[in-house]
């Protein structure tokens, strides 16, 4: 860098540009607003910040030629660190365009200090995550971890490390986001563990243990790690025990992400249509700010803030992608959430913001015209493979249900669908808790007849503003998650409910099942005709057991009604429903209650459960002996002797469902429920379908006072 004292002085350096300055002098001072650069032509300074509770210092600067202050020429107008000469030293004073001047005449010098900057404000981060989040706040060993890491840059789909590879290293997150994976022999495949943010460490686990990796970390985005051989690691440890605890609450940290399935925080957002991007973002904006701070950069904003118009589409390796690159950093680590407006026209900004991204939420009209399709498909084109898709179908006030959204997603290759009617606030509230990780499920179990509680929990819901933003369930739970994720009134629900259910018995010849289900399925035709899944006004989800495979079936996608046949389809009551070479039964079987489905398939803040299955099973009131005539036992009945026979329907329903009780208490006990209602519907026939408002009652006044003690935690803010 000595070359830039070479040019300043060929340029001439005038006396007011000089500075000497005396040992102890202040150059800098931290917090103060300055837009001067300096260059060092001889001496010692000391870089210091104030980290924790006292200023510690970082480096020291003695190469003649080093820039100083150099952060203001990326947009910063606040000085992050203090500057003291050590000794008599002397430094020439330029202003940020007289900077700009030399870079723009010499461009390969531009070059190597756009390196330079980039690598000093990686080192600056380093050393604030060090002390902010691993506790190193002294000279001396600060210094020393930024002596020996290793740089490490990965761009998104870039492997760190891979399972069962040597553990040799310990890493910390500069910046970025990387994904945890670890090879599932049964699936045949990769399975999630954890997404790995800024501020965070891998690879400890295999140092610790003295193992192999556990697991294969990937770059989700163009991410810069700090290394530290195992070596160094545990010299550090062993002089600063403070950093072995943060690196051990970091891993119960992570052990909880995995539990809530965090999303990230940058989100990629492209507006695609009729003009109302500034609306819609403004909006989406909004929704976020009750969670936390939000920023929303575009390539305008970017521009008007570092005052260079053309800075967001500046190429990699120059001096503008260096300041934009900083002025992200900067977002992110000071917001909780961080919008990045895509636009419509491609360029480096588009590109970095899709690889910057968590994930992308493109928002297109109910029914996009050829325009908006050639915006998207371009779009899409650019997206990272691994980036996750949100599609957004922005429907008119008054709009009919969505159909066709099946077409769209596979379209645009999305992975999620959500929809939205245009200027409602509500939606778009509920459609930043989705995409934040802060969305609330409703999971349904099954039960029979006393699925109609569900009812009045749903009425209970709307009467306490609970909001809901994804519905699921299993057996008579999954049918009424169809409902309520169409957004069917309460009242609507009850009369629907009325005249369809008492008739639901069609019984025929019980050579497949004891009944034929057709007026099920005629139900489910005449509420939803050729609508799919997706079409739902609320993502839904139900669950069914498939006999071939022996595994619980989730459906997310595809028909409505065959959905509803066969997360309902009883065992030996109703007919299976073919899928492929397999059958289908229902959801009870296996999983009767899907909270850990709710979990895994979307990032969820909170889940209720609504448990309406019998607490007990049906219990012995005699000894009958071993074997039972059916003549015998009518006649008991008729009679109404003492002597009472365990009735068909009761042993059957909760042979069903027994493996699946063991189930529903781990998950409870786990803790993945974050309000669990356990209603207590004794009395009510599980195959009585005749009085739907009579148990819609009930459930409506078990579920309230549960909900109200729930209430300010279930609540999003």
């Amino acid at each position: 860098m000595e070359v830039l004292i070479s040019l300043l002085r060929r340029a001439g350096v005038r006396e007011d540009q000089r500075r000497r300055l005396s040992p102890g002098e202040i150059l800098i001072k931290e917090g103060e607003s300055q837009d001067t650069v300096y260059v060092l032509v001889q001496g010692r300074l000391l870089v210091s910040r104030v980290l924790g509770a006292a200023p510690i210092t970082l480096s020291t600067i003695t190469q003649p030629g080093t820039i100083i202050g150099e952060m203001v020429s990326l947009g910063e107008s606040v000085r992050t660190a203090t500057i003291i000469a050590s000794e008599a030293s002397e430094v020439i004073a330029l202003r940020p365009e007289e900077l700009d001047e030399v870079l723009a005449s010499h461009p390969e010098f531009a070059t190597e200090f756009a390196q330079v900057t980039s690598r000093r404000a990686e080192e600056d981060e380093l050393a604030e995550l060090m002390a902010d989040h691993f506790g190193l706040v002294d000279d001396e060993r600060l210094a020393w971890v930024l002596s020996e890491v290793e740089w490490h840059r990965l761009s998104r789909g870039d492997v760190l490390m891979t399972e069962g590879e040597g553990s040799d290293a310990i890493y910390f997150v500069v910046r970025g986001r990387l994904l945890a994976t670890r090879f599932d022999s049964d699936l045949g495949g990769q399975t999630r563990l954890a997404e790995i943010g800024q501020g965070e460490v891998v690879g400890e686990t295999g140092i610790l243990r003295q193992a192999p990796r556990n697991a294969t970390i990937t770059a989700l985005r163009d991410t810069v790690l700090a290394g530290l051989k195992e070596k160094d690691f545990y010299e550090l440890v062993e002089s600063r025990p403070q950093v072995m605890l943060e690196v051990f609450r970091r891993i119960l940290d992570r052990t909880d992400e995995v539990r809530n399935s965090s999303p990230g925080r940058i989100l990629a957002i492209a507006v695609i249509g009729d003009g109302n991007g500034d609306r819609i973002l403004s909006g989406l904006e909004a929704s976020l700010k009750p969670f936390g701070p939000v920023q929303c950069l575009g390539a305008e904003r970017v521009g008007s803030i570092l005052g260079l118009p053309a800075a967001a589409d500046a190429e990699r390796g120059e001096l503008g992608d260096v300041r934009v690159s900083r002025l992200l950093h900067e977002a992110e680590i000071t917001a909780d959430h961080l919008l990045l407006d895509v636009g419509t026209r491609e360029g480096r900004w588009s590109q970095r913001c899709l690889e910057m991204a968590d994930r992308v939420v493109v928002f297109i009209s109910a029914h996009p015209s050829e325009k908006e399709q050639a915006q998207v498909d371009a779009l899409i084109g650019r997206c990272p493979n691994e980036l996750r898709r949100i599609l957004v179908r922005v429907h008119r006030a008054g709009a009919e249900p969505p159909t066709g959204s099946a077409a769209w997603l596979d379209r645009f290759a999305a992975d999620e669908m959500l929809h939205v009617i245009d200027g409602s606030s509500a939606d778009m509230a509920r459609v930043a808790r989705v995409v934040s990780g802060r969305g609330t499920a409703l999971v349904l179990s099954g039960g029979g007849g006393r699925g109609f509680a569900h009812i009045g929990v749903n009425k209970a819901l709307q009467e306490l503003g609970i909001p809901i933003d994804i519905v699921g369930g299993t057996s008579i739970g999954g049918v009424f998650a169809t409902v309520i994720a169409d957004l069917m009134p309460v009242d609507k629900l009850i009369e629907w409910s009325s005249r369809h259910f008492p008739k639901v018995m069609d019984y025929t010849i019980p050579l497949v099942s004891l009944i034929k289900a057709s007026r099920i399925a005629t139900a489910a035709e005449t509420t939803f005709g050729k609508r799919n899944i997706e079409d739902l006004w609320r993502t839904f989800f139900c669950v069914s057991s498939d006999l071939t495979a022996s595994r619980p079936y989730v459906h997310r996608r595809g028909s409505l009604v065959r959905a509803i046949r066969a997360t309902s389809a009883i065992p030996g009551v109703m007919p299976p429903v073919p899928e492929g070479d397999h059958l289908l039964v229902d959801g009870g079987v296996l999983n009767n209650l899907p909270i850990d489905v709710a979990r895994e398939l979307a990032p969820v803040g909170k889940i209720i459960a609504v448990d309406v299955a019998p607490p007990r099973g049906p219990g012995s009131h005699g000894d009958y002996g071993l074997s039972v005539s059916g003549w015998a036992a009518l006649g008991s009945r008729l009679r109404r002797r003492s002597r009472v026979y365990p009735g068909i329907s009761a042993v059957l329903m909760r042979s069903m469902i027994i493996s699946s009780m063991r189930e529903r208490d781990s998950q409870v006990a786990s803790g993945l429920a974050d309000c669990y209602l356990d209603l207590d519907m004794r009395g009510v026939s599980i195959l009585d379908f005749s009085d739907p408002a009579a148990v819609a009652a009930r459930g409506y006044e078990a579920a309230m006072p549960i909900l109200e003690a729930c209430l300010e935690s279930l609540i999003p803010n």
